[in-house]
Parts: C-alpha cells; sequence; structure tokens
C-alpha cells in the first residue's frame, strides 16, 4: 500500500498543532497554579474548601462577638453579693481560655486548608510545565518535518549571494 504524501502532510500539521493547544493549556495551568501557590485564597479547589474557609470566618467572628458581649457581667452582678464573688464568677463564666482555644483551632483549620491548597497549586504548576515540555518536545520532533516549520519557527534568512557578472572584462588571461 502507497502512502498518500497528504496523508503525511495533514498528520505533521496536526501533531504541530496539537504541540501548540499543549503548550497553551500549559502555559495556562502553570500560571494558575503559580499564582494560587503565592495566594492559596484565590485557590480554592472545590467547594469543601469554600465551605471550610467560610465557616472559619463565621466562626472567627462568633468568637469576637462573644469576646464584646457584656452579658456575662451583668448575668455575675445578678448572682452575687460582693466584688469578690463577682470577679470570681466573671472569670469562670467568661471561659476566656475556651475562647482563646477555639481561636487557635480556627487558625489551625485556616492555615491547613491553605497549605492544602498551596500543595494542591503546586501540582498543578509541575503539571503546566510537564505540559509546556511535552508540546515543545511533539513539536521539534514533528516541526522540522513539515514545509511551513523546515528551518524553524522562523525562516532562516537567505544570504545574498553576489551577482554573477559574466560581462564584466575578466582577469583572467586565459578566458580574454
Amino acid at each position: 500500500m502507497v502512502e498518500a504524501t497528504w496523508v503525511r502532510s495533514v498528520y505533521l500539521y496536526l501533531m504541530c498543532a496539537a504541540s501548540v493547544v499543549l503548550v497553551a493549556v500549559g502555559a495556562i495551568a502553570a500560571l494558575t497554579g503559580l499564582v494560587h501557590a503565592i495566594a492559596p485564597d484565590l485557590g480554592h479547589r472545590d467547594t469543601i474548601d469554600r465551605v471550610g474557609i467560610g465557616v472559619a470566618n463565621i466562626a472567627d467572628e462568633v468568637v469576637e462577638l462573644v469576646e464584646e458581649s457584656d452579658g456575662v457581667e451583668e448575668y455575675c452582678r445578678d448572682i452575687t453579693s460582693d466584688d469578690d464573688e463577682l470577679q470570681d464568677c466573671i472569670e469562670s463564666e467568661s471561659g476566656a481560655d475556651e475562647v482563646v482555644a477555639i481561636s487557635d483551632g480556627i487558625e489551625e483549620v485556616r492555615s491547613e486548608l491553605r497549605g492544602q491548597i498551596r500543595k494542591s497549586a503546586v501540582d498543578v504548576l509541575i503539571r503546566g510545565l510537564v505540559l509546556i515540555a511535552a508540546g515543545i518536545l511533539l513539536f521539534r520532533i514533528h516541526g522540522h518535518r513539515t514545509e511551513l516549520f523546515a528551518d524553524g519557527l522562523l525562516p532562516k534568512r537567505r544570504r545574498a549571494t553576489p551577482p554573477d557578472d559574466t560581462t564584466a572584462p575578466s582577469s583572467d588571461p586565459a578566458r580574454s
């Protein structure tokens, strides 16, 4: 069976087009991965990340509201009779240690989510770089076999050849 030349030509140009697509997709993925590695709050991978960060933000607001509320002092004034009992009641009811522990836990959750997002972003960055390398390799293998890219992406400049001047008198005595 004889191979038609147009089949080979179409195949080579398709491979060149596929390599350009690989490089473009790889560049977008690498850029996205780089941005999300630098700023993980922009790189929520899925709904679970969004929910986790959202819950951590809401919990922070609730803790701030609890810290700001003066309800504990009013409650303790109502049930105590002297200042020593009032101070003991405020210390036991305010739960300052618990609030600090809750705040620390919320920050740990947020930090863990950001760390996971960064690791995922680095994976996307590496995947993008691999796609770029594969696209370049594919183009190098197939591109030089096409007519359009035989000389590379930019055609080589042709050297100006000196004009063939046969009318000029020759300095060679044998020719005269």
